[in-house]
């Protein structure tokens, strides 16, 4: 079991603050699409605009979205917010 913790634009897309995916082991690129599938608007679940963290520790320094991720796992999701 891996346990999503949704902030920021992905929780808002989802509605949901957290989801748990009942697998013994995925990556950061099929929980991305798995999230935007279950999205309202899957246009906020956009992977450039997101920081992911496992367990803590940014995904970008441990394998970026091919980063494995196995149950007990505790993955946290920020949508980053531009501005102009």
């Amino acid at each position: 079991m891996i346990t999503l913790k949704l902030l920021g634009g992905v929780k808002f897309a989802t509605g949901k603050t957290s989801i748990i995916i009942d697998k013994q082991q995925s990556t950061i690129k099929e929980i991305i699409k798995e999230i935007k599938n279950d999205s309202k608007n899957s246009k906020i679940v956009n992977e450039q605009n997101l920081i992911i963290t496992v367990n803590g520790v940014d995904s970008s320094v441990s394998g970026g979205k091919d980063t494995i991720i196995k149950s007990g796992d505790v993955v946290t999701i920020v949508t980053i917010i531009h501005g102009g």
